[in-house]
C-alpha cells in the first residue's frame, strides 16, 4: 500500500472511531463535568448541621474516573442535602476541616443528579473558615483554570 493511501485509511478510520469517543459514558451522561453541571441561575445558599461526611463518586473528565470528590450530608430545615465540596487532596492543601456537627453554610448551584437534590457548593464556611471551591460560573478553583490557587499537586 502506498503512503496516500495508507495516510487515506488511517484519516477515514479515525473519523469512523472518534465520534463514538465524544458520546456520554454509560451512567455518566451530561455529568460527566461538574463544571458542566453547574448552573450559575439556581445558585441559593444553605445552612445546617453536617449529619456526616461522604466520598462521592469520581465525577472527573475522565468519565468519572480518577477525581473523588468530598463531600457532606447536610440537615437543613427543608431536609437533608447532599453537598459537594472537592477532592480531599485539595481540602487538605487548604487546611479545610469540616466535621459531623458542625455547622456548615454553603452557597452553590442546586441541580438534581441521580434524582437527587444536590448543591454543587462554589463557597463554604464552617468555623469561622471561608473557603472558596469554584468560580461563579462552577469552574473548579483547583483544576488550575479557576481563580483559586494552584492545581491537582502533580500538575504544577
Amino acid at each position: 500500500m502506498n503512503k496516500p493511501v495508507l495516510f487515506l485509511a488511517i484519516v477515514i478510520s479515525l473519523a469512523l472511531i472518534c465520534p463514538g469517543w465524544a458520546q456520554p459514558v454509560p451512567g455518566g451522561g451530561k455529568h460527566v463535568r461538574e463544571g458542566r453541571l453547574y448552573n450559575p441561575q439556581t445558585v441559593t445558599t444553605v445552612m445546617g448541621q453536617v449529619e456526616k461526611l461522604e466520598t462521592l463518586p469520581g465525577m472527573g473528565s475522565g468519565g468519572g474516573r480518577g477525581l473523588q470528590l468530598q463531600g457532606v450530608v447536610l440537615k437543613t430545615n427543608q431536609g437533608s442535602l447532599v453537598v459537594h465540596l472537592g477532592p480531599g487532596w485539595f481540602l487538605s492543601q487548604q487546611k479545610f476541616v469540616v466535621k459531623a456537627g458542625d455547622t456548615l453554610e454553603a452557597t452553590g448551584s442546586k441541580v438534581t443528579l441521580n434524582n437527587q437534590p444536590v448543591l454543587i457548593a462554589r463557597q463554604v464556611k464552617v468555623n469561622s473558615k471561608t473557603l472558596e471551591l469554584r468560580d461563579v460560573r462552577g469552574i473548579p478553583v483547583w483544576s488550575g483554570s479557576g481563580r483559586g490557587k494552584g492545581g491537582h499537586p502533580a500538575r504544577r
